[in-house]
């Protein structure tokens, strides 16, 4: 009788065990499901809007670092003012850089040589308002700098917010007129920058090209 009364015990024991397991186990299912619903929450599309505009403020207050030039041609370009002149070593090879940047980021620019045009170099001292020596670039008629600002920019990586919404370079940026050149000999005098005044039959100065006999590429420039 006593093993009968311990068997019904134990039965009944583990009864209420195995009610209890069930029950807890119910529990933590309810509150794994309620701590899954919790963090879907935390990533709504609302959140991804304020992201979003977030990233868009920055954008804006990074663009007011700097000032507004009024660039011929370049309200919605990158125009870049350099050299090809190896007269002076540190100018040349910044030039070098600021064109690798450029090329390395996949975007068309402007390049204008101050070297092969006196007309460029006026043009990028009246705009900085002092005689400076290239590398200068200016994108969507903000001035960026020279070349320790712009290497700078690009390590931080500044540089390619700037250049967003700048059209891409092409496969081939090859011009068919002059290869790249940005410039083409004249025809009217060959390259002299002079020819002879029918009148007086003494020389004077070509009026179609500018002082190296040269004239700009219609097609790149």
């Amino acid at each position: 009788m006593k093993d009968m009364k311990k068997k019904l015990k134990l039965i009944t024991s583990v009864g209420t065990l195995k009610h209890s397991i069930a029950l807890h186990k119910s529990n933590l299912d309810r509150t794994f499901f309620h701590q899954r619903d919790e963090k879907e929450c935390l990533t709504p599309t609302s959140l991804k809007a304020s992201e979003e505009q977030e990233v868009q403020q920055n954008l804006e207050e990074l663009w007011l670092e700097f000032e507004e030039r009024s660039v011929a041609g370049g309200e919605d370009s990158v125009v870049f003012y350099t050299t090809s002149l190896r007269g002076v070593r540190k100018t040349f090879e910044d030039c070098r850089k600021i064109r690798y940047l450029l090329e390395n980021h996949k975007v068309s620019f402007r390049e204008r040589d101050v070297s092969m045009d006196c007309e460029f170099k006026e043009e990028m001292w009246r705009l900085l308002g002092e005689k400076v020596t290239p590398p200068r670039l200016f994108i969507k008629c903000k001035y960026i700098g020279g070349a320790e600002e712009v290497v700078a920019l690009n390590e931080k990586g500044k540089l390619e917010k700037l250049l967003e919404g700048i059209s891409s370079a092409g496969r081939s940026r090859q011009c068919g007129r002059c290869e790249n050149e940005r410039f083409l000999i004249c025809w009217n005098c060959n390259g002299r920058s002079r020819v002879v005044a029918e009148d007086a039959g003494m020389w004077k100065r070509c009026g179609e090209c500018n002082e190296n006999g040269l004239v700009k590429c219609a097609l790149c420039t």
